[in-house]
């Protein structure tokens, strides 16, 4: 840890042979990968670091900045550090930007990960004197971990702020710093091996979010016919992406909308209604809901009043899946009438009531397992398979030595 009564950078590996004056400029280094990206992560340190933020970052809010709590804002750089104008507000509008303070002296900036964006706070921090570096200055620079450089793979094809810092996290090492401490911990005390594989067990569990950081999650729509599962899929994107009729088998194919609710990517499935049909094209409709809803992470079970979720096809599907699947019963175009299925989440798609209340749910259906910022998490199915695995060693200390190693 470094001394917190001392101002300057800590000497980090490859930096012994560098000028020691370095050590006392401020620096800025691009941590996530090239190419088009929804999120770019820039990092920025140094003695000058604080207050060049704060000549280019307007935070959402007159708080002051603290490590780590993320702060929202906009990027609106008007001047040069001798005072001379570098944009105008008419050139360069401010960009919406989130900032991570990680100390005093040292910052995240979370910005559009396209070429345009990321260069632009890039030339924006050299106008202040910020010295672009090769490396960043924390744990990702020229890291070859396999934890890591999976972390980073997965970091460049985050689509919002709150996955990003998940995977952040892991860039940062929190997977590999769990490792390298359990491995620790067995070469001294081999009956560590139980409160590891509890650890495993946890961190498991949060896998089931970690492994979905760079795609949306799945959420379909099944149920009966004209139910309004198409009103209620526009309802939550906020714009026509169905078709609606008041004709049952409108909808004959899965249609995919995709939105962003408290920070995570969702994307809305709207299917077939579900019956007994006899007619071909209806038939494969109702086909590939059942297709949809054997890939889903969650399902609404979608009926209306005088209906009361009956669909025996839903049910029988839902039953034989190989792995349990979250459901969630809506009630929609619950103004019609009175309903016996009282635990149905109720909703009127044409109005939007309940639709804002309905999207939370969802939310906390998925995300029962949300892992706190800086916890560990396995980000592919490789490495959650690999955590598993480590979980079920509790009662072989040597095994497990061996396979916290093959990470």
């Amino acid at each position: 840890m470094p001394d917190p009564d001392n101002d300057t950078l800590p000497i980090r590996s490859g930096e012994f042979n560098c000028d020691r004056s370095m050590k006392q400029t401020t620096q800025c280094a691009v941590l996530t990968g090239s190419g088009r990206a929804a999120v770019a992560v820039v990092e920025l340190w140094g003695p000058n670091a604080a207050s060049t933020l704060t000549a280019l970052f307007r935070p959402a809010g007159d708080a002051p900045l603290q490590p780590t709590q993320i702060r929202y804002g906009t990027w609106a750089a008007v001047g040069t550090s001798d005072g001379s104008e570098l944009h105008s507000a008419q050139q360069h509008p401010g960009e919406s930007i989130v900032v991570l303070p990680i100390a005093a002296d040292r910052f995240e900036i979370h910005c559009h990960g396209g070429r345009a964006a990321t260069q632009r706070v890039m030339d924006d921090l050299a106008a202040h004197g910020v010295v672009e570096s090769a490396s960043a200055s924390g744990p990702v620079a020229a890291d070859e971990d396999p934890l890591i450089v999976a972390a980073v793979e997965v970091l460049v094809a985050c689509t919002t702020d709150r996955t990003a810092a998940i995977a952040m996290d892991q860039v940062r090492g929190a997977l590999r710093d769990w490792r390298d401490q359990s491995i620790a911990a067995l070469a001294v005390d081999d009956s560590q091996a139980a409160l590891i594989a509890n650890q495993a067990v946890e961190i498991a569990a949060a896998g089931r979010i970690g492994i979905r950081l760079s795609r949306p999650f799945d959420i379909v729509l099944a149920g009966p016919p004209n139910v309004g599962k198409s009103s209620l899929i526009n309802a939550m994107v906020g714009y026509d992406r169905s078709i609606t009729m008041d004709i049952a088998g409108t909808t004959r194919d899965v249609l995919d909308a995709e939105t962003v609710f408290q920070g995570w990517p969702l994307r809305l499935r709207d299917t077939a209604g579900m019956h007994r049909s006899d007619e071909a094209i209806e038939q494969q409709g109702i086909e590939r809901a059942i297709q949809a809803i054997r890939s889903a992470d969650l399902v609404l079970h979608v009926s209306q009043p005088g209906i009361e979720f009956s669909s025996e096809i839903l049910t029988d599907t839902i039953n034989q899946l190989p792995h349990p699947v979250p459901v969630l019963d809506v009630l929609n175009k619950s103004d019609l009438g009175e309903s016996t299925a009282k635990a149905a989440f109720k909703t009127v798609a044409t109005s939007g009531q309940g639709v804002s209340e309905l999207l939370a749910q969802i939310i906390a259906r998925l995300l029962v397992d949300q892992p706190a910022a800086g916890s560990p998490v396995p980000i592919n199915q490789r490495q959650l398979d690999w955590i598993r695995s480590i979980a079920a060693l509790a009662d072989d200390p040597s095994r497990m030595k061996r396979q916290l190693s093959a990470a």
